[in-house]
């Protein structure tokens, strides 16, 4: 037999049939028309291969061909709809999912200890790696299902994805306890002939913050180019320049290196964070219920939300 001239609609109706032993109520039951039940029985005989129900005066009665289907088809049947009904379900205590995220330094430092605190509490099994490094090729990744998740300060503007905010962080700087100039505040003048430790462009565009400062007619001074923020406080901390970042990364910094922490002297400027996935991902119930956790927390920690 060529399995691909099997229609599973048909095990459906022959499995109603053995349920109901009558025509009339496996075509009730399945929602069927009598002509449209006549017609796939007479496919069932020609698939199968054998009469399979002999019209008695109460109904039908299996052949023994149908008898010894009966149990093997009731099982398949099973387990399709077992699949099927895992696919749109999504038990974060008993999954072994993993789910990637991708960001150059912000999720890896503020977005995925807190997810992984949110999971603990929720004693789930969701597993979350972060992906090594932000690459020109992350579009591909996550169209392809590599990556779950991207979190980055410069959204995907394309139809395949979908963006939500996550806040907008104003901007702090560290500087080195005992720096020479600066001393538990930090002024505009002081900002701008200070030398910063900078990102590397991304794409080789100019960074929001430095956008914003020109747009003002200002300009920073970039004394060395890093690749992670991961570099920046151990630079400050053995020199005399200082670096800007988000606010949760530069507290978290500043307690760990016994930094300055000092807000930066841009009342108007905040940096924008976004979740970002593709839109392959967005009716998964996994991926859900991971980004309703990873929203609710910006939802409820309003810390650095420019309202």
């Amino acid at each position: 037999m060529n399995l691909r001239s099997v229609d599973l609609n048909l095990l459906t109706i022959f499995d109603a049939i053995m349920t109901e032993r009558k025509m009339s109520a496996a075509a009730d039951k399945i929602g069927m028309s009598q002509p449209a039940m006549s017609a796939a029985v007479a496919r069932l005989r020609l698939t199968l291969n054998d009469e399979l129900f002999i019209r008695t005066g109460s109904g039908v009665k299996p052949t023994p061909r149908a008898l010894e289907l009966e149990r093997p088809i009731r099982r398949i049947l099973d387990l399709v709809s077992e699949t099927v009904t895992q696919s749109v379900t999504f038990d974060h205590q008993k999954t072994d999912r993993v789910f990637t995220l991708a960001s150059v330094d912000y999720g890896g430092i503020v977005v995925v200890p807190q997810l992984l605190r949110r999971l603990q509490a929720e004693a789930s099994a969701v597993r979350i790696n972060i992906w090594p490094q932000y690459e020109a090729d992350l579009k591909d990744l996550m169209h392809f299902g590599s990556v779950d998740f991207a979190v980055d300060n410069i959204p995907l503007l394309e139809d395949d994805f979908h963006i939500e905010i996550l806040c907008r962080e104003p901007g702090y700087c560290l500087a080195r306890r005992d720096h020479p100039k600066i001393q538990q505040s930090l002024s505009m003048e002081q900002f701008l002939q200070t030398e910063q430790v900078a990102l590397y462009p991304k794409d080789k565009r100019i960074s929001l913050l430095d956008q914003h400062l020109l747009a003002n007619g200002l300009r920073r001074r970039h004394g060395m180019r890093v690749a992670s923020f991961f570099n920046m406080p151990y630079i400050v901390a053995e020199s005399n320049m200082i670096c800007t970042l988000p606010e949760k990364v530069a507290r978290h910094f500043a307690a760990l290196f016994d930094l300055q922490l000092l807000p930066a002297p841009l009342d108007d400027w905040r940096a924008p964070v976004y979740l970002m996935w593709h839109s392959s991902l967005h009716g998964d119930p996994g991926h859900q219920w991971v980004r309703d956790i990873i929203l609710g927390m910006y939802r409820q920690d309003t810390q650095g939300v420019d309202a």
